[in-house]
């Protein structure tokens, strides 16, 4: 998997699982921000992100960018390329957020929310030969969930968080789900039942704990 920079102290917002019995690690992870380990209730998803729109977007594109690097819709090169502009517009938004005492002006949110979606389209153009990017590349809330999830793995096996073994079994994980998507879909005339919905959901929340668990512990994805 081709890496992307990400400098996790230039995120101040935190990603907060429901509580568990396991005690949350203090480390560097990309999915824990500089306060992780904040109680919810369990109840709440597991990859509740609270994280700005332009952080949580950072990380989806990068996850997209690692699923079609995988699919074999771009090369190595393509998906290089692709990431170094994703991580200059996270240089963009930590030198922003550090001129403005922390958060982005609504002038420079506006300058980033283009180039995200700019990259978004050549994201989508390099994976589909050119063509151009419909309104809403990830299509269902499934699958900017899923995207969101390559990103955090893609983003924690980098920064070191995951071991290159985890990040391959959750990546496993998270293509059964999507291939699952895929046949719920074909099996419902193209879209999600509610109660497929509803499946694919927690099979997604379970996988976000899976991930969080394994970015802040010792612990195989598999054990935790």
């Amino acid at each position: 998997m081709t890496s992307v920079n990400w400098n996790n102290s230039a995120l101040p917002e935190t990603y907060a699982p429901p509580a568990s019995p396991k005690a949350v690690g203090s480390g560097a992870s990309l999915s824990s921000g500089a306060a992780g380990g904040t109680a919810q209730t369990p109840d709440v998803p597991a990859d509740t992100l609270h994280l700005s729109s332009a952080a949580l977007r950072e990380i989806a594109l990068t996850g997209r960018v690692a699923l079609n690097e995988q699919a074999g819709n771009i090369t190595s090169q393509q998906a290089a390329q692709l990431n170094g502009q994703t991580s200059s517009i996270q240089s963009q938004i930590a030198a922003d957020k550090q001129a403005n005492g922390g958060t982005l002006s609504s002038s420079d949110a506006q300058a980033i929310q283009q180039l995200q979606n700019q990259l978004s389209q050549t994201v989508y153009s390099d994976a589909h030969n050119g063509a151009a990017a419909p309104t809403d590349p990830d299509g269902t809330k499934a699958g900017a969930r899923e995207a969101v999830q390559a990103g955090r793995i893609a983003l924690n096996e980098t920064a070191g968080s995951l071991s290159s073994d985890q990040a391959k079994q959750l990546s496993s994980q998270l293509d059964t789900i999507h291939q699952q998507i895929v046949t719920d879909e074909q099996a419902n005339g193209g879209s999600l039942s509610p109660a497929d919905a509803q499946a694919i959901n927690q099979a997604q929340s379970q996988l976000g704990q899976q991930i969080y668990d394994a970015a802040h512990s010792t612990s195989s994805p598999a054990s935790a």
